[in-house]
């Protein structure tokens, strides 16, 4: 039979007495959001039906529209967002919409509502608010092609502000 050295018992004890600290850490100190330059990082977010799904930069460029249903000011430009979206599709720029933590029941609804053309999924942990600072609804996010972020915009946006963002992003890539 072997003998462990003391060395390696006293390591495995101070790993195994570290991994809370870490986790303490990470859980008080999360890494700052992302500003407009940076890249943007995986977002774990849900699909409608639960199922997890994440989101990276895609290679092309990308509009993300985070919202909810109750949210007056989000409803108020979802029209705009979905007539936006159908043109920016055929210039090869994605829309992507991010509920804040409904179900998928009530963000089904309100598709079909305003007749959403683009993948909508669920923020159900308030990823949006650590990674991109989304504090007020609705918030657009721009991604060009490289994936870096173009523009944060906190509040509503109009068709032709969106299609502007669209452009400027477009022309980034």
């Amino acid at each position: 039979m072997r003998i462990v050295p003391a060395r390696w018992l006293f390591a495995a004890a101070a790993l195994v007495a570290l991994a809370p600290g870490v986790r303490y850490w990470e859980h008080h100190h999360p890494k700052p959001p992302l500003h407009a330059g940076d890249s943007l990082r995986p977002i774990h977010l849900s699909s409608l039906n639960g199922s997890p799904f994440t989101l990276v930069a895609s290679g092309r460029p990308t509009i993300i529209n985070i919202f909810a249903t109750w949210c007056e000011p989000c409803r108020g430009e979802a029209q705009d967002v979905a007539d936006a979206a159908r043109q920016l599709a055929k210039r090869g720029v994605d829309v992507i919409g991010i509920d804040q933590e409904e179900s998928g029941a009530q963000v089904t609804r309100f598709i079909d509502e305003f007749a959403l053309p683009y993948p909508i999924y669920i923020d159900t942990t308030g990823v949006t608010h650590r990674i991109f600072g989304a504090r007020f609804i609705p918030t657009t996010i721009s991604i060009d092609a490289a994936g870096r972020i173009q523009s944060i915009h906190p509040g509503p946006l109009t068709r032709s502000e969106l299609m502007s963002i669209a452009k400027m992003t477009d022309s980034a890539g």
